[in-house]
């Protein structure tokens, strides 16, 4: 695998990252890209629901300095194809590409991180090809339910997936903002989110209701009667404010063959955005036992 020894194009004027490169897989072309030194287990990042790698575009310069990181827009999103097609739009379809992009483009194991659906991925990729990932961070996710507790609220969303059309373009998603926009605008430069709206305004629409009826409808099986043929070690972060996550994810930790919990004081759904210190000492703190654990 090549690599870029450099981190030109990281976290630049606009906050950003160039993805530079392209994987073709089962017609559609992800764009992607790897930072930092030449050798080294890789840290890969997969981003969440209709987000793309930007999302942690401000946290690569410091991972990729004495690691390798790698990460790729999911298709449908950010930089990646868009299909227009629903049926390309599944988790299963996210998970096959996920570990065609390992086989590919990754020289052994990786750290594997997702965040929210990305941590659904993860998971069933870890599940699917344990050769493939040497650590496990579940990031904000669920292994069995993406649904809110409140009701009104789940049925509110399921109702909106399911009666959404893709034909009308991406709906203004500004309506659902909640705390944590203010503080992300307190943490993030202006440029980076500015750039962030503009990503998501190329995201496939096809893809928002496709991938959502799946994750808010429930209509993707529970994972969670496998957690614990997952024996390498993972680690479960989430903002304490997150819900439904937070209040699964004592559980999933526990329930992992391996696995540590972090909840991250204040924060909601993005913690590395709102709260960068914390969120960066716990990848630190769970790659330093990855390490460990592969020197036994």
């Amino acid at each position: 695998m090549s690599a870029v020894s450099d981190l030109t194009g990281v976290a630049g004027a606009d906050g950003g990252v160039e993805l530079t490169r392209r994987f073709a897989v089962d017609g559609v072309e992800l764009a992607w890209d790897r930072w930092g030194a030449d050798e080294g287990t890789a840290l890969m990042l997969g981003h969440g629901f209709s987000g793309s790698v930007h999302d942690f575009a401000l946290q690569i310069p410091a991972l990729a300095g004495g690691r390798p990181v790698i990460a790729f827009d999911k298709r449908g999103h950010g930089f990646s194809t868009k299909t227009g097609d629903a049926g390309a739009y599944t988790i299963e379809r996210l998970v096959a590409d996920e570990i065609a992009f390992l086989e590919a483009n990754a020289d052994g194991p990786v750290d594997l991180l997702g965040h929210s659906m990305g941590g659904r991925v993860a998971l069933c990729t870890t599940l699917e090809r344990p050769d493939l990932v040497r650590s496990l961070v579940l990031m904000d996710t669920s292994a069995w339910s993406f649904q809110t507790s409140d009701r009104e609220l789940a049925a509110l969303l399921a109702g909106f997936f399911e009666t959404y059309d893709p034909a009308d373009g991406l709906p203004d998603t500004s309506v659902l903002d909640g705390p944590e926009a203010e503080l992300i605008a307190a943490q993030t430069p202006l440029a980076w989110r500015e750039r962030k709206d503009a990503i998501f305004a190329g995201f496939d629409p096809v893809a928002l209701q496709a991938l959502g009826l799946a994750l808010f409808t429930d209509a993707i099986p529970s994972m969670r009667p496998r957690l614990a043929e997952v024996t390498c070690p993972a680690t479960v972060i989430a903002g304490n404010h997150d819900h439904p996550f937070a209040d699964q994810a004592p559980d999933l930790a526990t329930e992992l063959g391996d696995g540590a919990l972090v909840l991250v004081p204040g924060a909601y759904h993005s913690p590395q955005l709102t709260h960068p210190d914390e969120w960066s000492a716990a990848i630190g703190a769970h790659l330093a036992r990855a390490e460990a654990a592969g020197n036994e």
